[in-house]
C-alpha cells in the first residue's frame, strides 16, 4: 500500500520533464542539488542552483521555464519536441512517437 499512498500524495513533486522526482534516477543518486527539479515557479530558482552546482541546467527544465511550461507533456504544444527526442531521457524514442500519432488529427 505504500507504493499507492506515494502516487496519491499531493506531496509529490514532479518534475517538468514529467517524472516524479522521488523515482528520478539522478533524484535517488544524489545527483540532484535541490531536491527534485519540479516545475512552475520553483523551476527559475532550481535552474540557478543546478548552474551553480552542476555547472549547467537540464535542458528540459530549461525550454520549459523559457516557456512558461509546468509539464512538457500536459502543456507544451510542441510535445513531444525535437529536444525529447535528442535527449536520452526522460522517454523512450518509441512512446515519443506514440505520443506524436496521438496528437494527429484523426480521420
Amino acid at each position: 500500500m505504500k507504493h499507492i499512498h506515494f502516487w496519491c500524495s499531493a506531496l509529490a513533486r514532479i518534475g517538468a520533464c514529467g517524472i516524479a522526482c522521488e523515482v528520478c534516477r539522478a533524484y535517488i543518486n544524489n545527483a540532484c542539488p535541490m531536491g527534485g527539479c519540479t516545475s512552475g515557479v520553483e523551476a527559475k530558482e532550481n535552474l540557478e542552483v543546478q548552474r551553480r552546482v552542476l555547472g549547467f541546467n537540464c535542458p528540459i527544465l530549461q525550454c520549459a521555464n523559457s516557456k512558461g511550461v509546468d509539464y512538457c507533456m500536459k502543456s507544451c504544444r510542441d510535445f513531444p519536441c525535437k529536444l525529447m527526442f535528442e535527449a536520452e531521457f526522460p522517454y523512450s524514442k518509441k512512446f515519443l512517437e506514440v505520443m506524436k500519432r496521438a496528437q494527429a488529427p484523426q480521420s
